[in-house]
């Protein structure tokens, strides 16, 4: 009977040495896991203030300063052309015979703007009569 007894409580003390050595190795790699997501996340973020840093370098140099200024105030310096760059539709509509007769056509209503006739019409009526040949002159 002692002997059972004996069997019984090894048994118990095998399945608790079982249960800890599982219960440390799933401990290890929880904490493995969460130190690789940690690495992962530091690497992330070191990488984004190399980033933040190549960008701060750009935007201190000289450079970069007189092109945000010309961008702002539309200046250029001696000697420099600036060139537009415009897709073939605006250039073929800008260099279109049609274009070139209607602003012609624009000119010539503009002196009849400075006839007596509009100068005696009220504002309402002048802006009704400029939006309506605006309009005609897009179209």
């Amino acid at each position: 009977m002692k002997k059972q007894y004996i069997f019984i409580v090894m048994i118990f003390i095998m399945f608790y040495m079982l249960y800890l050595v599982f219960s440390y190795k799933y401990n290890e790699y929880k904490i493995n896991t969460y130190i690789d997501e940690i690495s992962n996340i530091n690497q992330d973020i070191k990488n984004s203030i190399d980033e933040a840093k190549d960008i701060i370098d750009y935007k201190s140099t000289l450079a970069y300063r007189n092109r945000l200024l010309k961008e702002e105030q539309w200046l250029k310096n001696k000697k420099e052309k600036v060139m537009y760059l415009t897709d073939e539709k605006k250039y073929k509509k800008f260099t279109d015979s049609n274009f070139i007769e209607n602003y012609e056509k624009s000119i010539v209503k503009q002196q009849e703007f400075e006839n007596d006739e509009l100068k005696n019409k009220t504002n309402i009526q002048k802006w009704i009569y400029l939006l309506q040949e605006n309009h005609k002159i897009t179209n």
